[in-house]
């Protein structure tokens, strides 16, 4: 009798712990895609440029990688199919020291006064604009251009002051400007349902170089003076020129080839 009452109750057991299994709901691990931006939406954009352009001694700046010298970019969606973006990277760097040259006893001290000034700065400026072609909600297809606007200066002054007033002094000047054109086409991947989105540009770009010469203006103890002009790097050898002129072109195939993270908001 005892095993048929404890048979009994196994049976209940199991048809119990059978019914839970049974009604219990699985949790749903699908993921939903889609954090496509539309009008009106902003993005961040950080990139890593893979193969960076140079010309004329002068790297032109990058997206931006946290790193010193790339460009801070971003884009606004001004419809849901066409963004405009810019960047922007400004440098600047100087320093001066001036000083009077006392005389000390039992030092043959000739200069009563020194003077140096170095000063480096460059600004560039990309505006760009997208045309993106597919809707879906996961690939995004897109084509777009760039202007790329720079210009940079650098300048060292030396001077020095004898016992007589006499004045010698050496100032080079070297300023520059580039103008660029880039087209891209790329491709973003959105993460999830999440706002952002990784991807790749490749395309192709054009850059012209003006400048580069560095003017240099000399100043004799004797009060002579006189100016003239050198290149960097000048094929011709160390030429002083009395007048000059230095352009650079530079236009290439897949050489704005980039990874990008657009972090997008509103």
């Amino acid at each position: 009798m005892k095993k048929t009452i404890l048979c009994f109750a196994l049976l209940g057991v199991c048809s119990v712990a059978s019914a839970q299994l049974s009604t219990r709901e699985n949790q749903d691990t699908r993921y939903k895609f889609g954090g496509r931006p539309v009008a009106g939406d902003m993005a961040l954009t950080f990139g890593i440029t893979i193969n960076n352009t140079e010309i004329g001694g002068n790297t032109i700046p990058a997206w931006n990688l946290f790193s010193r010298g790339n460009l801070i970019t971003a884009k606004k969606y001004i419809q849901d199919d066409v963004a405009i973006r810019a960047g922007i990277a400004l440098y600047r760097d100087s320093r001066v020291v001036t000083g009077d040259v006392d005389s000390i006893p039992g030092q043959p001290w000739t200069l009563t006064a020194a003077e140096s000034r170095s000063t480096e700065r460059q600004y560039m400026l990309v505006p760009g604009i997208e045309k993106h072609f597919s809707s879906s909600n996961i690939f995004d297809v897109y084509a777009a251009g760039d202007l790329f606007l720079g210009f940079g200066r650098s300048r060292e002054l030396m001077s020095i002051t004898n016992r007589q007033s006499q004045t010698q002094s050496t100032d080079m000047t070297t300023p520059y400007m580039i103008v660029g054109l880039g087209g891209v086409i790329g491709v973003n991947v959105f993460v999830l349902d999440l706002p952002i989105s990784v991807g790749v540009e490749y395309g192709m770009s054009a850059f012209w170089m003006m400048g580069n010469k560095t003017k240099v203006e000399v100043e004799e103890f004797n009060g002579t003076s006189y100016e003239y002009f050198t290149v960097e790097d000048d094929p011709n050898g160390s030429v002083q020129y009395s007048s000059v002129k230095q352009r650079f072109m530079r236009m290439d195939t897949n050489d704005q080839v980039r990874l990008v993270v657009n972090v997008y908001f509103n």
